[in-house]
């Protein structure tokens, strides 16, 4: 017997045409994932049920990487998930967004060039953590090492090494480096690729 569904077969994977594909991948089948011919992932790489990834642009997964249930993932400018990241559960990520001020219309079903809004490239480093519930917005580029804090509002790049937290995000103290030696020792057992 089988509760709560199953993480989809490495053949499955593999025929699903990703543009890359490590090894130890476990995708759920209740994930959706629209545009995976954009999609690199490295090795050891879980993609929880209700995650949501719509890869109209680029995304690219590191090693070690995990998006919990319930997250989202709108890729039309690019994301970057870094080797070690981590996304909790609920964690939306937006590489675009509406201009909400009325001088242009809004949604994807008008065309650009009556639409506005903010764009940009969303790059999360290695060993980047980010709590439940939290957004990140266009353009943000989130240091080795950061850690945001729960519902949090992430809407300009954070400084490496920090612990972040609120709406918008504020530095609340450094974050400890003692994973690094963590991450070496990882390294020695089976290496990231």
């Amino acid at each position: 017997m089988q509760l709560g569904g199953r993480f989809r077969t490495e053949e499955e994977l593999r025929d699903a045409d990703f543009c890359t594909l490590g090894r130890n991948v476990k995708i759920h089948e209740r994930a959706s994932i629209y545009g995976v011919e954009n999609i690199s992932i490295g090795s050891n790489v879980r993609i929880d049920d209700f995650a949501i990834i719509v890869a109209t642009g680029p995304l690219k997964i590191g090693c070690y990487v995990h998006i919990a249930s319930f997250c989202f993932l709108g890729s039309r400018y690019g994301i970057v998930l870094d080797d070690f990241a981590g996304l909790a559960t609920g964690v939306k990520i937006f590489s675009a967004s509406d201009d909400y001020s009325g001088e242009k219309m809004t949604n994807p079903t008008v065309p650009r060039e009556f639409t506005g809004g903010k764009e940009g490239k969303v790059t999360l480093c290695r060993h980047v953590i980010i709590g439940a519930g939290s957004i990140v917005l266009p353009g943000c580029t989130l240091g080795e090492g950061v850690a945001v804090g729960a519902c949090s509002l992430v809407k300009q790049d954070l400084p490496p090494w920090g612990v972040y937290a609120g709406v918008p995000v504020r530095f609340i103290r450094e974050r400890k480096k003692d994973l690094l030696k963590l991450e070496q020792d990882l390294a020695a057992l089976e290496p990231c690729g």
